[in-house]
């Protein structure tokens, strides 16, 4: 319960904790001298306790530990409104969930800029809040709408996920409907790869390209620290974020500490991102992918906004899983064959890479890994056998293919390599003819070629 002392309760100046718009700390020494300076985050940790990071600037931290009061300036991004907090500064935690989530933020952002190893969280410092009023201003300033959540909404999104019958399905109906009843019309689906060092993407809505089949490590960037971290990351100012930590890294280029520096990682994405949201998508305790939202407007996902993204990574998740060990029945599945193509055109070059498994089509590169072996064998049925039909259960079971452990990732690979052709290739098609049977479709005349 709030505290009654307050003349704001925390919980409605939620939006001043975006980091949006820096906030500002007042501290002094036991001699009265006073110090002030700006901070990266001040965390909200329950309805009387925020937290403040600590990076590189010592003197704050200093006065607390002699002199434990501090007053804090948060500003609302919406309206402009300034508040005061008086703070009592209690404990420092360096380890811990809370230390933990501060952290992945910081980190995710310093990885975007090569600064990883550099520009870290070495704190969070707890304080109470002894008081939280408005800043008094000469006229008055009306609080942003607070839109509520929907139940009703809530339950169609749940619904609607928990109801696909294929992993190809699940992706896309999660993310129609995402958009469609909330409005996030900027998102994309990471799964993890079979080696469980690797993110790619599976499916996106939204984008002039898509971006299936690109690649993340775990650990670069912010998809890569969600992923490492298993920890949600939220940023609401992206441009500001990356300049801030730009500033310190122009600094540290001229120092013993530049060996330290990586090269920068491109944001996915929205070319003029300013919010992104990423969320894991979990279950069973295991990680299976990320759940990502972009938006060109600052501070566009709210906290009522996280409600909804972590209760659609957690359907998505247990959907996965279960699909996953559903086993298909594929008894009495006949092959069947190609007929003639009509098509005039010069058949396609269609050149295999053994190295990394990678597919050219006319020297245009298409995919690799897992899904290029994959497609590389259906089209070798194709052009000897003009096969056209084919089963998830064969394709496991095929030796040539010397396919790793991917019982659990096939489908996730056959529904990727399908979005892959479709914004690749206008001749080759795959599609899902019931569960567990696919159909290659193809209007052009094919000639393979192994490199």
């Amino acid at each position: 319960m709030t505290s009654p002392r307050f003349a704001i309760p925390l919980a409605d100046i939620d939006d001043c904790f975006q980091g949006i718009v820096p906030s500002a700390i007042a501290s002094t020494s036991p001699e009265g001298v006073p110090n002030v300076t700006e901070l990266s985050i001040v965390y909200r940790v329950d309805d009387e306790h925020v937290a403040l990071s600590r990076q590189f600037f010592s003197k704050t931290i200093a006065n607390l530990q002699a002199n434990p009061r501090a007053s804090l300036v948060l500003i609302e991004p919406q309206s402009g409104r300034q508040f005061r907090l008086d703070l009592a500064y209690e404990r420092t935690e360096m380890d811990g969930p809370l230390f933990d989530r501060m952290s992945a933020r910081l980190e995710a952002v310093a990885s975007q800029t090569g600064m990883s190893k550099v520009f870290k969280l070495a704190a969070a410092d707890i304080c109470r809040v002894l008081q939280c009023s408005a800043v008094p201003v000469d006229h008055d300033i009306p609080p942003p709408d607070r839109t509520p959540v929907d139940l009703k909404k809530v339950d169609l999104i749940s619904r609607r996920i928990t109801s696909a019958n294929t992993e190809d399905e699940l992706l896309t109906v999660s993310l129609e409907v995402l958009a469609h009843e909330f409005g996030y019309e900027h998102s994309f689906i990471m799964l993890v790869d079979e080696g469980e060092q690797r993110l790619y993407t599976v499916a996106s809505h939204g984008y002039d390209e898509s971006g299936v089949g690109s690649e993340v490590l775990f650990g670069d960037g912010v998809l890569g620290v969600a992923a490492q971290r298993r920890e949600t990351i939220s940023l609401s100012h992206v441009p500001s974020d990356l300049t801030y930590n730009r500033t310190v890294r122009s600094g540290f280029e001229s120092t013993e500490e530049a060996a330290n520096i990586e090269q920068e990682i491109s944001l996915p994405g929205l070319a003029n991102v300013y919010s992104q949201h990423v969320v894991p998508i979990e279950a069973r305790d295991r990680l299976l992918g990320l759940l990502c939202f972009e938006s060109e407007q600052p501070g566009q996902f709210r906290f009522i906004d996280d409600f909804v993204f972590h209760l659609a990574a957690r359907e998505i998740g247990l959907a996965l899983i279960l699909l996953r060990a559903d086993p298909v029945r594929t008894t009495g599945v006949v092959a069947q064959l190609s007929p003639e193509i009509a098509d005039a055109a010069p058949a396609a070059q269609l050149r295999h890479y053994a190295a990394d498994d990678s597919i050219f089509i006319d020297n245009e590169y298409l995919i690799k890994g897992v899904a290029g072996r994959v497609l590389w064998r259906l089209l070798q049925s194709y052009v000897e056998e003009r096969r056209v039909d084919f089963t998830n259960k064969e394709i496991r079971l095929d030796a040539s293919l010397e396919l790793p452990d991917i019982k659990d990732n096939l489908e996730a690979r056959l529904a990727l390599l399908r979005r892959r052709l479709e914004d690749r290739c206008a001749f080759l098609r795959i599609s899902s003819t019931g569960r567990g049977r696919i159909r290659l479709d193809v209007t052009r005349e094919l000639t393979l070629r192994e490199a």
